[in-house]
């Protein structure tokens, strides 16, 4: 007989940081980035590398949106603006800096989610999420001492998923995720901070080694690598990944681009 653990979770990478997730009925989008917005609103050197996956117009089964920040490429107008009108049903879920965010573009109050620290949201039955702090490049707060970047864990199926969002390494960080159980996949950003993209302007989060030696001193079980393939500045490759990952003989499996959890 299976346990709960071993059922399966429909999973499609959209991009960047964009996961679609699907279970128990319940459709989960977070941080999709489905335009070319940063290349239009932002500079025009950060064109879209991959095609979109699927139009915004096109997701009319969502049943959340969780968002881990306000960024352009993680919260897009464009995206969850056109999610939201064509899935009438679907809430937003995210920090202060989301929420005012998607209430300045007209979002129904009763659409938004506030994330909560220390507590455990219900999304559906059997769903459960909650945030974990995230360094962008440092964890910072509102007045009210509200996170402004977030990250997420979901648990569901016996399993449980960090969603790490954009976020360096930071004590805060690795003693939050060391008390947790074991986390059975993680979703973590391999695009490096360093001098040439902060000279551009641009923010980075960890290296590949970073990520990769955070989720082998965690016993990790699997790894999917995110913001790696979406603009040339911030491109990671396969061959990269799986160089580092085989070389350094990390015990984790890596998770190129799976199709369920």
């Amino acid at each position: 007989m299976s346990s709960d653990k071993d059922k399966k979770v429909s999973l499609r990478l959209l991009g960047q940081s964009g996961f679609r997730m699907e279970f128990n009925n319940t459709v989960l989008y977070i941080d999709p980035y489905l335009s070319d917005s940063v290349r239009k609103f932002d500079s025009p050197e950060l064109e879209r590398l991959i095609p979109i996956p699927i139009n915004p117009e096109e997701i009319n089964d969502a049943d959340w949106v969780l968002l881990t920040h306000d960024h352009l490429d993680h919260c897009d107008p464009e995206t969850v603006g056109k999610i939201a009108i064509h899935s009438p049903s679907c809430k937003f879920y995210g920090p202060i800096s989301v929420i005012k965010l998607l209430r300045s573009w007209g979002f129904d109050e009763s659409r938004l989610v506030l994330c909560s620290e220390n507590e455990h949201e219900v999304l559906a039955d059997g769903i459960n999420i909650r945030i974990t702090p995230a360094a962008h490049p440092e964890i910072t707060r509102d007045e009210n001492g509200r996170f402004c970047c977030v990250g997420f864990l979901l648990s569901f199926e016996g399993k449980l998923v960090y969603i790490s969002g954009d976020t360096c390494i930071t004590d805060e960080l690795y003693d939050f995720l060391k008390e947790l159980p074991v986390i059975n996949v993680a979703m973590l950003p391999i695009n490096e901070r360093n001098y040439f993209k902060e000279r551009f302007g641009t923010i980075g989060n960890m290296s590949v080694r970073e990520a990769f030696t955070l989720a082998h001193e965690l016993k990790i079980e699997k790894v999917i690598p995110s913001h790696g393939d979406m603009f040339h500045i911030h491109s990671v490759s396969k061959e990269e990944l799986e160089v580092v990952h085989r070389d350094f003989n990390f015990d984790f499996e890596l998770l190129i681009n799976p199709t369920e959890l």
